[in-house]
């Protein structure tokens, strides 16, 4: 395409230029062979008339026998001039000469040069003088020679061919380098506006030009990375749109996920509910011990109730993103409190409890939400922890950082599940016992605590069991 658009501008451009040249140089060669002889015959008649005008003013100062000096002296200063002398009636008279002793005498017709042809003189003037002492007037003519025009012309007709070949060669020089000069911004101005057509911002113009040229070069510069700027924030726009979108998708999905385990969660307890009740009304095989199954009903109705109760936190926790209500926690004595609320699950299973929390840690945080968290953190320590095991709890400051860590001994967790027990639900316990297993969503709202606050959480497992850890970084003001 730009082969194309070079070869049409290039040829169109150098065929005008040289049309063009070409007749400026043939009209110069004819006004200067039409003008400069005639301006030469001109200064040639004007120096002529000077001098004639000079020999008249010497003539009148003298008599007839005495001017034939003088005309043998314009004579022979004044070559191949026409000399005519005529009297009162107009009678030709011979040219008074040096060695004459008469009057001037009549002539026949003849003329007193060597050439008498007419055309070789140039435009005849006429004076009329008196010689000193004389009335009679007489009239002298002068034509100077056209010998010298025409030896002119002749040599500027000469020199044609000449001229001829060196203004070709003239015209196709400057055609060339006309033509390169003027096509060369265009073509790369050309080959500028395809880049920007297909999107490549990666050229620039010269702008070495104060032309139109060197302007149009600056203004597509200007263009060019303006559109690179608004294409790359168009790009990231977009790319920031399709995270956005992703991230939708994937909420929309973990909440499909998220129903969809509470109902199958919900499913089985009410099913069992529902045919103890259908199995007591009909008073079904052992369904009419009702003392029973009323007690087994009563314990998978509070266990639905935990659930609920577990699911409306999660909900509100997701409802309280952008309202959490920070604010400056002695985590030391947070964790203090802990203890007492499980003192008697811990001596039940006989635990050996270990703690070590430095005094006085301080963070911001939403307190309710971060109290929920670390329970649900201990309540899983002890709930999967076997009889006589031992809890390791620690926090302290390290490095300008809040460091929280539980361990619970005597357990080990396969590296592969790990991972999944944030997942809302899930259970190592395949036979999903509540007495064993929990509802399953305590780690998962504890990972929904957390990632809301942007705190640095990790579990893992140990030599000795699993560690769970928590780290709270500082923030303004040198809080955590």
């Amino acid at each position: 395409m730009i082969k194309k658009i070079k070869g049409s501008l290039f040829a169109k451009i150098f065929v005008i230029t040289f049309l063009l040249t070409s007749i400026c140089c043939v009209l110069t060669y004819t006004v200067i062979s039409w003008l400069v002889p005639k301006t030469y015959s001109t200064t040639l008649d004007t120096n002529l008339e000077n001098t004639v005008t000079s020999f008249i003013t010497e003539l009148e100062a003298m008599s007839p026998l005495e001017s034939g000096k003088l005309f043998d002296e314009f004579l022979l200063n004044n070559n191949g001039v026409l000399l005519q002398l005529f009297d009162t009636a107009g009678n030709e008279l011979e040219l008074p000469s040096q060695g004459s002793t008469e009057f001037p005498r009549l002539l026949t017709g003849g003329i007193a040069t060597e050439n008498a042809d007419p055309a070789a003189y140039r435009a005849t003037h006429s004076y009329l003088f008196s010689f000193t002492g004389s009335d009679t007037v007489y009239t002298l003519t002068v034509a100077g020679s056209a010998h010298e025009v025409d030896l002119l012309k002749d040599t500027l007709a000469s020199v044609f061919l000449i001229l001829f070949f060196v203004i070709l060669a003239i015209a196709t020089i400057a055609s060339v380098v006309y033509s390169r000069y003027v096509t060369k911004p265009v073509l790369r101005l050309s080959e500028v506006s395809k880049e920007m057509s297909e999107l490549n911002f990666n050229w620039k113009c010269k702008e070495d030009r104060t032309d139109e040229l060197g302007v149009l070069a600056h203004s597509l510069n200007e263009m060019s990375m303006k559109l690179s700027a608004a294409l790359e924030n168009l790009q990231n726009a977009n790319a920031k749109l399709q995270a956005d979108i992703e991230h939708e998708r994937e909420l929309e999905q973990a909440q499909l996920d998220f129903f969809s385990a509470v109902s199958h969660e919900l499913k089985t307890p009410i099913t069992i509910i529902k045919g103890q009740t259908e199995g007591m009304i009909l008073n079904v095989g052992d369904y009419q011990n009702r003392s029973k199954y009323l007690s087994r009903s009563l314990e998978i109705i509070n266990t639905m109730e935990n659930m609920v109760q577990e699911i409306l936190t999660v909900s509100r926790i997701k409802s309280s993103k952008v309202g959490l209500r920070k604010e400056t926690i002695d985590f030391s004595a947070l964790l203090k409190g802990e203890y007492a609320l499980f003192e008697d699950l811990i001596v039940q299973k006989e635990i050996d409890w270990n703690e070590d929390i430095s005094p006085s840690l301080h963070i911001v945080a939403d307190k309710m939400l971060i109290q929920k968290a670390i329970n649900n953190i201990i309540s899983n320590a002890i709930l999967y922890s076997p009889e006589s095991s031992s809890i390791y709890m620690n926090a302290f400051s390290e490095n300008g950082a809040v460091n929280f860590r539980l361990e619970n001994t005597g357990v080990h967790i396969p590296d592969d599940e790990l991972p999944k027990l944030f997942d809302a639900f899930y259970r190592i316990e395949r036979s999903r016992n509540k007495k064993t297993g929990g509802s399953g969503l305590g780690l998962y709202i504890v990972k929904t605590i957390l990632e809301q606050h942007n705190i640095i959480y990790s579990l893992k497992n140990t030599d000795r069991g699993v560690l769970f850890s928590i780290q709270f970084w500082k923030i303004r003001g040198g809080q955590i």
